[in-house]
């Protein structure tokens, strides 16, 4: 995927996600303090919690030091909270170096958090595809995504050392197929230079990402071809809406 120099140095700066730890609370008065805290694996009292949600009758306030939005969160009514629509809410929250500690220390946050860090690097690799110099979007775009695929290894509590990154990185950069995707953004974005460029990096991004969840939630399976088309195909689309939404800017 990548030269043995450049992995390192990819490998060093995402170690020490995979180390840290996070602590999440889940606090208040509401009777419905138990059942959020069971929803989100969370423990019921404030102590060393990085991360504290405080539930009142009618929203949830996040509060402390991993938290860098405080705007409070609806409550759902009795019986209709889920744990995705709770996670996806409370990741939102989260200052992105907390992020990967959280995963970690809890399942239920997992996917939203996973989520964020790939729509994130497929935003800046979308970014990077807009550079006018040929050839220079690829290293930057492959660093970027050799990075998220080890902060998504990361969080699926995956111990991390040089020759397993590089063994997990061989085989999903294999797996997810560039020229693919290629194609398939080809076709569904016709116009070329800055548009193409940009929906490569975007979907080619997010598919690797969500193929990664997809080899960690079932325990190292590789992913199916048949998969890895669908797969391919919604990150096409997405990145389809995207560069639309560049053009309107």
């Amino acid at each position: 995927m990548m030269g043995l120099r450049n992995l390192y140095k990819v490998f060093s700066e995402t170690r020490r996600a995979s180390r840290d730890r996070a602590t999440l609370a889940v606090v208040g008065d509401s009777l419905r303090v138990g059942e959020l805290a069971d929803l989100l694996g969370a423990q019921r009292n404030m102590r060393k919690a990085e991360v504290i949600l405080t539930v009142s009758e009618a929203a949830i306030s996040p509060s402390g030091k991993a938290v860098e939005d405080t705007d409070e969160i609806p409550l759902p009514p009795p019986g209709a909270a889920t744990a995705d629509e709770l996670a996806t809410r409370v990741v939102g929250a989260i200052d992105e170096d907390y992020l990967v500690p959280l995963a970690k220390a809890y399942p239920p946050l997992r996917r939203a958090v996973c989520e964020r860090i790939i729509r994130k690097n497929a935003r800046e690799n979308a970014v990077i595809g807009l550079l006018p110099i040929p050839g220079a979007d690829m290293p930057m775009m492959t660093a970027n995504q050799a990075r998220m695929v080890l902060h998504l290894a990361a969080a699926y509590g995956e111990e991390l050392s040089f020759q397993r990154a590089r063994e997990l990185l061989g085989v999903l950069a294999a797996g997810f197929g560039l020229r693919a995707i290629t194609r398939q953004v080809v076709k569904v974005v016709p116009v070329g230079g800055w548009a193409a460029g940009a929906a490569i990096g975007y979907a080619g991004t997010v598919a690797m990402g969500r193929s990664t969840m997809l080899y960690f939630e079932r325990g190292g399976q590789k992913v199916g071809e048949k998969e890895m088309e669908e797969i391919r195909r919604r990150a096409t689309e997405e990145a389809k809406g995207f560069v639309s939404r560049l053009r309107r800017r």
